[in-house]
């Protein structure tokens, strides 16, 4: 399971680099002093074309990081869902979360009581992935029933979903536990 852990330290990385530049970024723009800030322009090479943008959109680009963090959701959520098939023998098209995470914590004599924040945490956190996922960043009436079965907190349909880095942190923590109760344990590093 290294391959596994591997890309989930990976993305981790990822994650942390991509916010480190994200502040160094906007600390930069934010620290000149420029006669006509608001007249400021950006014009980048991009292939065989030009990405053109003023300093305010781009400082406001950088500074928006919900977009990084639903970003490694999405990826955290498929990586764990792709071990979890592989592991099970499943066909590509899962149930959910609830279906094949209830299956792999079967499988290793575990169930949803060992996994941070039980199954509702998991339905939580998978409708979160796919407001971003599909684009909508809203809970639509599926999802809020979904929820509501699971017994995870209510979000009315139509409710916009939002990501903040702490939450991004839960979910993952969530989807670490469910791999790790379901047998697909992290692999113990020895403290340096």
């Amino acid at each position: 399971m290294s391959s596994l852990w591997d890309s989930w330290a990976e993305l981790t990385r990822f994650l942390e680099s991509a916010r480190l530049a994200f502040a160094r970024e906007r600390a930069l723009w934010e620290s000149l002093e420029l006669a006509n800030r608001d007249q400021a322009k950006l014009k980048v090479r991009v292939g065989d074309g030009w990405y053109k943008a003023r300093l305010d959109q781009h400082v406001q680009a950088v500074a928006d990081e919900e977009m990084l963090y639903a970003s490694v959701l999405i990826h955290s959520y498929a990586l764990a869902e792709s071990a979890a098939i592989d592991e099970l023998g499943l066909d590509r098209a899962p149930k959910g979360v609830e279906h094949w995470g209830a299956q792999l914590l079967r499988r290793a004599g575990a169930d949803w009581t060992a996994v941070k924040d039980g199954e509702s945490g998991a339905v939580e956190l998978a409708v979160v992935r796919n407001a971003f996922a599909h684009g909508t960043r809203r809970v639509d009436a599926t999802a809020s029933k979904r929820l509501s079965v699971a017994g995870a907190p209510r979000r009315a349909a139509g409710a916009q979903v939002s990501l903040t880095y702490d939450e991004l942190r839960t979910y993952r923590a969530r989807l670490a536990s469910l791999l790790n109760e379901g047998g697909l344990r992290r692999p113990q590093t020895p403290a340096t």
